[in-house]
C-alpha cells in the first residue's frame, strides 16, 4: 500500500508540525487523517506498516508519532523502540492505540495509551495537547 503526506490546505508548509500515524487498517488510518487534518494545523503522514515508517524517518522527522499496536510483523512498541533508535526521535512523543494492551505495555512511562474505540474529539485534544507542550 502506498503511503501518504497530507498537510492542512490553510496552514503554511514550512514550519507545520508532523504527525507520523503507523496504522495497519485504513479506514481507521484515513479517518484519523480526515479528523486531524479538519481540526488541527498538522502536517499527518500516514504509513501502513512498521518497515515503512522506519524507512520513511530518515526524511521525515515527526513531532509525534501514533501507532496502533497490532501492526503485520512487528508490534506498535518494537516499531517505536526502532523509531527512537534513530538520533533526534529519541524522546518523539508517542500514542499506541489498541483494543487490548498487554500490561508490559500499559506499564511502559514513556507513552502515552489510547484504548480503542475512542471518541475522535478527545482524541484530537490529546494530540493537540502533546504538539502544544513540545
Amino acid at each position: 500500500m502506498p503511503e501518504f503526506l497530507y498537510w492542512n490546505k490553510e496552514s503554511t508548509y514550512s514550519g507545520i508540525k508532523t504527525v507520523l500515524i503507523v496504522e495497519d487498517d485504513p479506514d481507521i488510518g484515513e479517518m484519523l487523517v480526515e479528523i486531524l487534518l479538519a481540526e488541527t494545523p498538522y502536517q499527518v503522514k500516514l504509513i501502513q506498516d512498521a518497515s515503512t515508517a522506519r524507512e520513511i524517518v530518515r526524511t521525515l522527522t515527526p513531532q509525534l508519532v501514533i501507532l496502533d499496536y497490532l501492526l503485520p510483523h512487528m508490534d506498535g512498541v518494537a516499531c517505536l523502540d526502532a523509531l527512537r533508535a534513530r538520533k533526534g526521535l529519541e524522546r518523539v512523543p508517542a500514542i499506541i492505540m489498541s483494543a487490548n494492551l498487554p500490561k508490559r505495555v500499559r506499564e511502559r512511562t514513556d507513552v502515552l495509551l489510547v484504548e480503542k474505540p475512542f471518541d475522535l474529539y478527545q482524541f484530537v485534544a490529546l494530540v493537540m495537547q502533546v504538539l502544544e507542550t513540545e
